[in-house]
This record gives structure tokens, sequence and C-alpha cells, in this order.
């Protein structure tokens, strides 16, 4: 049986034994050196290095320590992106120690709010900035953008804090101060329409002196302020009365379409408006206005005639007297514009010898417009042309009969006049004297 050799296996006992007097007499034979507790990464409990690391975190040249949700830092920016102006003003600032820092940010917006309640708008404005800077995509953001412009309204210098207002709505679209920022963009706007209409600013010359007034084009940038009224809050308090005031803007410059456009949207946008009577009345007169004469596009004589028909039918016991003649004339021009557009048709074809859409044009008008000037003189002209056979433009019509002998759109056409004919014939509504 082969013995054991137990003396070349080392017990762990005595294994650790050996290493501890080993331990021991290097520390022995040091002399004076001291023995020191080895020093591990997580377990650093030194004062001073800790009281280090708090002064750094509130130093100007250092960027904030403390975790925020509020603010993303980016890493690092990719391809293109690296070049854009926002990426490249971000680097400078962090590489000149004024990078994104919280406890500067809350401090300056703690003394900017003492200024402010103080009314020192001039100097609480440069602490907002500071707060704006220092710690963005914040909630300290948020409301320093709030209080800057409060600075900038307080101080007249209402380009400015139109400008801010806007900036905070597009940058914090469900911001809390939504409905006041709507009040000053509308108080700010009617202002500069009110200096406008008294002082009849020409768009071309620069304004140098006045700060509360643009510097280019103040009736322009106010009907821009009524417009941010009513895309930064579409469902607001204020959101009618900005729409209201852009078409009255329109209106009183005399640009129709405009006007006509911004009463449209008013009547579609907001059925239940206090301004909902008003914007028929003057979107009527609008259309009515934008139409240039038969030679151009009447689709917005017929969108009058419906408007005048709707306002009629929905307002009736609303419309005052005078309000109700006035729309009813109004209807009465539209029939005769409607009319003259026809009649203008008629004498072309006439004229040309394509008797058969002259007489079309002739029954529309007899048939449609009854009451107008020009219904009797288009029933004298059918008298005439009854009968009447067009001239051939054609010079060889046999050929044509062979080569073309679909000639369904012709028949239908010559259809249509006969029929509309005979019912211009049997039409005895405009018997009564007409109304134009």
């Amino acid at each position: 049986m082969p013995t054991t050799r137990r003396s070349s296996l080392t017990p762990p006992s005595i294994r650790l034994t050996t290493l501890a007097a080993l331990l021991l007499c290097n520390a022995l034979t040091a002399g004076c050196a001291t023995f020191k507790a080895p020093t591990w990464p997580w377990a650093k409990n030194d004062a001073v290095e800790v009281k280090q690391k708090l002064a750094d975190e509130k130093s100007d040249d250092t960027e904030s320590a403390v975790i925020s949700s509020e603010f993303t830092p980016t890493e690092g920016d990719a391809g293109w992106d690296y070049f854009k102006g926002d990426n490249i003003k971000r680097r400078w600032k962090k590489m000149i120690g004024h990078g994104p820092n919280e406890p500067i940010s809350r401090q300056a917006m703690s003394d900017g709010d003492t200024l402010f309640r103080e009314k020192k708008y001039a100097a609480a404005s440069a602490k907002y900035k500071v707060a704006i800077d220092r710690w963005p995509d914040s909630v300290v953001e948020e409301d320093a953008l709030w209080q800057l412009a409060e600075c900038w309204f307080f101080t007249d210098q209402y380009p400015k804090a139109e400008d801010c207002y806007d900036e905070l709505v597009k940058k914090y679209a469900n911001t809390r101060y939504l409905d006041r920022i709507a009040q000053r963009q509308f108080v700010i706007a009617q202002y500069w329409i009110a200096l406008d209409e008294k002082n009849g600013y020409l768009t071309i010359i620069p304004n140098l002196v006045d700060r509360s007034r643009p510097l280019f084009d103040t009736r322009g940038r106010a009907i821009k302020a009524f417009d941010h009224v009513r895309i930064n809050d579409p469902r607001g308090a204020l959101a009618d009365d900005s729409i209201m005031a852009q078409a009255n803007a329109h209106f009183v410059d005399r640009q129709w379409i405009d006007a006509d456009y911004f009463y449209g949207l008013l009547r579609n946008e907001y059925p239940d408006s206090d301004f909902l009577m008003q914007a028929h009345l003057l979107g009527l007169q609008s259309k009515l206005r934008a139409y240039q004469g038969a030679g151009y596009e009447g689709g917005v004589l017929d969108e009058a005639e419906l408007l005048a028909d709707q306002t009629l039918v929905q307002f009736p016991d609303q419309l005052a007297q005078d309000e109700e003649e006035r729309v009813l004339k109004t209807r009465a021009e539209i029939a005769a514009q409607q009319a003259r557009r026809h009649w203008s048709r008629a004498e072309f074809y006439a004229t040309g010898k394509h008797y058969t859409s002259a007489r079309i044009y002739y029954s529309l008008i007899a048939r449609d417009y009854p009451k107008t000037m020009l219904a009797q003189q288009a029933r004298d002209k059918l008298g005439i042309l009854n009968g009447v056979d067009d001239v051939s433009d054609n010079p060889f019509p046999m050929l044509t009969r062979v080569l073309n002998p679909d000639s369904l759109k012709e028949a239908e056409l010559d259809a249509m006049a006969e029929s509309s004919a005979v019912i211009a014939r049997e039409d005895s509504s405009g018997a009564a004297a007409p109304i134009r």
C-alpha cells in the first residue's frame, strides 16, 4: 500500500498563520514607517474632499452636479448636428465655465423676484436672463421667461415682451401662464392698432425712437399678435375676440379677401361666439366687395348668396329692422350681379352667332333672377333668337359627320337650350315691376 505524502500539502489555517507572520515581520523591519489601512474607491469619507466637492458645485466655473430630471445634457452631436449654431454655442459656454448649473439659476431667479417686487425691472431682467441661461429646459426657465416678459411689459418694451411671451408658449405649450399670456398679447395688439389708426404709420419707415412700437409695420405686428392669441390658445376666452379684431382690421384696410377669411373662420370654428351675427353681416359685405365684376371668377357671389339666406334664417329675431333691410338689399344686389354675369356671357355668344349657347344664358336669367331689370330683356332676346340656327364654323360638314359621328354632346346642348327657353316662356313670376 503506497504511503501518502502529507508534508507536501499545507492546510489553510497554516497558510494564513504564515502570511500574518510575514506581514508582522515586514512591519517591524520597516523601522519608523507607519502602517496605513488601504483606501478603497467606494469608501471616501474624507471631510476635506466632501467640502471641496460642494464648493465646486456652487462655483460659477463648473457645471452643476445636482441630479435633476428637468435637464438632460447632450453628450455628443453626430454628423452635421455638430456644426449647428445651438450646439456650438452650448460647447462654447461649457468650455468657458458657463454651462448648466441649477443652484446658480435658482439663486438668480430668487434675486430677480426680489428686484421685481421692488419694481426694479431692468435689474430683475438681467437676473432672469441668467436663470434662463444656466438651467434650460426646466421649470426654472419657464418661470424666468414669464418674469422676463413681464419686466419688458412693465417697462413699455412691448415688441420684446410679445416675442418673449410667444417664445414661452412655443417652448412650453401647456404652460400655466397661457391664459395670462393671451391677455397680454391681446392688449399689446389693441394698443398697436390704436396707435396706427391715430398716426397712420408708414410700413417702410423704421421706428428708431419709440420702444413701445415695433421697428417696422406696427399694424402688421398687431395683426400678428392677434394671430398668436388664437394659435397659442385656440379654446381660450380671447380666441374669438382676436379673430374678430383681426378680421375688422383687414376690413378697415379694405382687404376684403382676408377679412372674409377670418369672418368665415369665426363662423365655422366658434358658433357660440358673441360676435357670430356681426361675423355674418360683415362677412356678407366682405364677399360682395371682394367680387371684381363679370369678367372674373364668380364663386364668391354664390357664397354671398348662401350667406345672406343663412343670415336671414339664423337671426330672425336678433336682426334690427335696418340690418334686415340691409341684408335684403344686399341679397337683391347679389342677384343683379349674378344676372349681369349671365347676360355678359349670353351677349358674347350672341355676337359670335352661337345662338344656342346664348339662349341657355338668357334662359337662366329669366328663370333664376326674374325680379331683376335684365329678366325682361332676356325674355325679349329669347323671343328674337327663338328658332335661329347657329352659324357653322365647320367648312367641311359632310367630312366631319363621317370622321366624327358622335354628336351626342351637341344634341344635349340643344335639348338644354330648348327646355330652358320653354321654362322662360312659361315663367310669369317676373310680371311685377323689377326691384332694380
